[in-house]
C-alpha cells in the first residue's frame, strides 16, 4: 500500500489483495478474454504522459540498463539480513523488474539500524545523512510498524528528500521531491500452511484463512517451510526468495499507482481501466504482474526524468 505522507499512513492493506490472490482466494473466476503474453497497455492517459516519450528498453543484452537505485536499511531489532542476502534478493527483483519494464533495480548502499523507532524514523535518519546525492528509493527489511510487514509481507510510503533533491523517477502522485520507501519482511512465508499466524508449525493441514481460505488443505515442505499443497506450483513459490523479490517490486511500483489499493490486479477499477470484463481474473497473470494492474508499469516507464 503506497501512502504519499508517512504521518498519514493508515493500517497497512498493501499486500492484502496480492496475498489473497495467491493464498486465500476460494477460487479463480473464469477469464472472459484471451490472455495476451507480456504487457498489454491501453493508449497513454494523462497520468502516463508525464514526459513526451518513455525511454526505450535496452536494445540488446550488452546495452546498459537504466537502474532504479535503492539503499537497504536492515532493522536489526527485527531480524538479521546480511549484505550478501540483501544483494541476492535485490538481484532477484532486478531480473523480474527488467523483464517487465526494461529498467533494473540496483543496490547502491547497505546500512544496519538498531536505534529503534518507526520505519519512518529509520528512513528519515538515513535521508538526513545525505547532503545531495541520494538513491531513488529505500528498502527497509523489518517486521514493520506494529508488525505489519511480518503479517502482510510489506507496505510502502514516501518521504521528502533533502532540500534540492530531485528523484529521476517522478511519481505521478507525489512529484519529484520524494524518496520512495518499501518496508519488506525478508523471510516472509508465501502460502504458509498450518502456522495459524505463529512462527512455529501448529498443524499438518491448513487452518482458517490459509491456502486460499480452504481449511484442511494438506501442508507440504517446500522452500524450507510448511506450504499449502495447492500453492507449490505457483510462480511466487518458484524459488525461496521469489515472493520477497516480488514484494519489493510491488511496493516500489505503488509510488507510481495514483489509485493506491484500487490499482491492485483485478480490482473493479483495474478491470475497467484495462477494458477487461468485470469478472476478469487470471491467477497466473496476477502473479506475473506482481499483484498490480499492468498500466502501473507504463506509469513507471514514463516517470523517468533525468
Amino acid at each position: 500500500m503506497f501512502i504519499s505522507q508517512a504521518r498519514t499512513r493508515t493500517a497497512v492493506l498493501c499486500l492484502i489483495l496480492a496475498v489473497a490472490l495467491a493464498c486465500n482466494m476460494p477460487g479463480t473466476a473464469e477469464a472472459t478474454q484471451t490472455q495476451v503474453p507480456g504487457l498489454t497497455f491501453l493508449p497513454a492517459t494523462e497520468v502516463a504522459t508525464q514526459t513526451d516519450t518513455p525511454p526505450a528498453p535496452s536494445a540488446s543484452p550488452e546495452a546498459a540498463v537504466l537502474k532504479f537505485k535503492v539503499a537497504v536499511i536492515v532493522d536489526t531489532l527485527s531480524e538479521p539480513v546480511t549484505r550478501a542476502q540483501a544483494q541476492s534478493l535485490v538481484d532477484d527483483a532486478d531480473r523480474i523488474f527488467e523483464s517487465l519494464t526494461g529498467f533494473g533495480i540496483e543496490l547502491v548502499d547497505y546500512v544496519e539500524d538498531g536505534a529503534g523507532g518507526t520505519t519512518s524514523d529509520m528512513a528519515t535518519r538515513y535521508i538526513q545523512s545525505y547532503a545531495s546525492v541520494f538513491p531513488n528509493g529505500v528498502i527497509i527489511f523489518s517486521y514493520g510498524d506494529n508488525g505489519d510487514a511480518k503479517l502482510y509481507g510489506g507496505y510502502s510510503y514516501s518521504l521528502p528528500g533533502v532540500a534540492g533533491f530531485h528523484n529521476t523517477f517522478v511519481s505521478p502522485a507525489t512529484g519529484d521531491g520524494q524518496v520512495y520507501v518499501a518496508v519488506v519482511h525478508f523471510s516472509h512465508k508465501y502460502a504458509a500452511c498450518g502456522y495459524n499466524g505463529l512462527d512455529v508449525l501448529q498443524s499438518a493441514v491448513s487452518v482458517y484463512g490459509e491456502c486460499r481460505n480452504q481449511p484442511g488443505t494438506a501442508c507440504v515442505q517446500h522452500n524450507g517451510y510448511s506450504m499449502c499443497e495447492n500453492a507449490v506450483a505457483d510462480l511466487y513459490a518458484s524459488t525461496p526468495t521469489y515472493f520477497a523479490a516480488t514484494t519489493i517490486i510491488h511496493e516500489i511500483l505503488h509510488a507510481f499507482s495514483p489509485g493506491g489499493n484500487d490499482d491492485h490486479y483485478a480490482t473493479p477499477q483495474c478491470n475497467a481501466t484495462m477494458g477487461w470484463a468485470p469478472e476478469y481474473f487470471v491467477f497466473e497473470e496476477s502473479q506475473l504482474y506482481n499483484g498490480l494492474y499492468p498500466f502501473v508499469y507504463q506509469n513507471f516507464i514514463y516517470s523517468y526524468q533525468p
